[in-house]
């Protein structure tokens, strides 16, 4: 008879990894649609269509020239709210991965698996939170959240990898006092 413990051992190992990706990328898109919904972006105007085909076959009209003007004055304008815009979202888009890499943080040693995915939407949100940042083209905000999500990620680094319990419980680092085996303080032989 064949042992299927091991198969199965690894099945489940395969839908963890399955299951904690799947719940970080919809964390993530949970939270940029809910920015989304919440804080909406400008609607970008179009430009007149008989102007813009105009401009293609002929020279423009005093007329279609002053209209074309303001369209291109429209447009700046909304260029500089997306900017806006951009700029907010890479900041609340940063309280909410900062939320949720906390969360993930609370709920590892209970839930691991959880944790896990709960970790990797919060970094797939940290990273969208630095592109809308970067988008912004505002370079004190830009800089701001990539300090923040430098230090996040830093943080997390040392406090998964290095700073991580072993299994037997005891922290990995230098060894306590060591007792002798007469049951005296090893100074005292």
């Amino acid at each position: 008879m064949v042992d299927r413990t091991e198969d199965r051992s690894q099945d489940r190992r395969v839908l963890r990894t399955v299951y904690t990706f799947f719940l970080g990328v919809l964390l993530a898109l949970f939270v940029g649609l809910g920015i989304a919904t919440v804080h909406p972006g400008p609607e970008e105007p179009e430009p007149p269509r008989s102007i813009a085909l105009a401009q293609e076959t002929r020279e423009l009209t005093p007329e279609e020239q002053q209209q074309w003007v303001g369209y291109e004055l429209e447009r700046r304008a909304w260029e500089d709210e997306f900017m806006r815009h951009s700029r907010d979202v890479g900041v609340l888009a940063l309280v909410a991965s900062v939320l949720l890499l906390a969360v993930s943080l609370a709920v590892e040693r209970r839930r691991p698996v959880l944790a896990h995915g709960i970790l990797l939407g919060g970094l797939f949100t940290l990273l969208h939170s630095v592109v809308r940042s970067m988008i912004s083209q505002d370079t004190l905000a830009a800089f701001g959240v990539v300090t923040v999500a430098l230090a996040v990620v830093l943080y997390l680094g040392y406090r998964r990898f290095v700073d991580r319990p072993t299994g037997t419980g005891d922290r990995p680092g230098p060894s306590g006092t060591v007792v002798s085996d007469n049951g005296k303080h090893p100074s005292r032989r």
